[in-house]
């Protein structure tokens, strides 16, 4: 599975790709068959949203994976509309509408990264940002213009570069 999934990302993101190589050094797991057109449509259907195609793209070559022991999770409950209690107002209220699209436990379990969909599409694409949801207040910080943009840095973090992953600078 891990192959067919490398080989699909080669094709579709070839900068993030060139930085995964075989995963291996980002510990490539929990890779899951790709999404088929149906169930994009339905997740569409799902958030009233259209998803930008860079983003299906990704979930085309495979619908789950997982990088850095979890630290980074695209998972099967991916993506879902940020909505919440009116309990929750107070500290949730920087990602009300936001969708999120994967786990990134950047600075604690349990972040998140989300497509900032309050401007529309712009150009096919939505800002994403990262959701520190144990900063006080919870705070909301973008990390790209566009989804290929976040990809292709995705690996760049200095906290994965710790981690044994790397870009080279090591």
């Amino acid at each position: 599975m891990e192959e067919e999934f490398l080989r699909r990302v080669r094709v579709a993101f070839p900068d993030f790709a060139a930085k995964l190589g075989d995963g291996s050094a980002f510990d490539l797991e929990q890779v899951q068959p790709p999404a088929s057109d149906g169930d994009l449509r339905e997740s569409e259907e799902s958030l009233g949203l259209p998803l930008p195609e860079s983003y299906k793209s990704l979930l085309r070559c495979g619908r789950e994976f997982w990088l850095l022991g979890g630290v980074v999770q695209f998972g099967f409950q991916h993506p879902f509309l940020h909505e919440f209690d009116p309990l929750d107002e107070r500290t949730a209220r920087p990602t009300r509408g936001m969708v999120c699209i994967a786990e990134f436990w950047m600075e604690a379990d349990g972040d998140q990264v989300l497509f900032d969909v309050s401007g529309g599409l712009m150009e096919g694409e939505y800002p994403v940002v990262y959701y520190a949801h144990e900063s006080r207040p919870p705070s909301v910080r973008r990390l790209a213009n566009t989804f290929p943009e976040f990809l292709a840095g995705l690996l760049d973090y200095p906290e994965f570069a710790r981690e044994g992953g790397g870009n080279g600078d090591d």
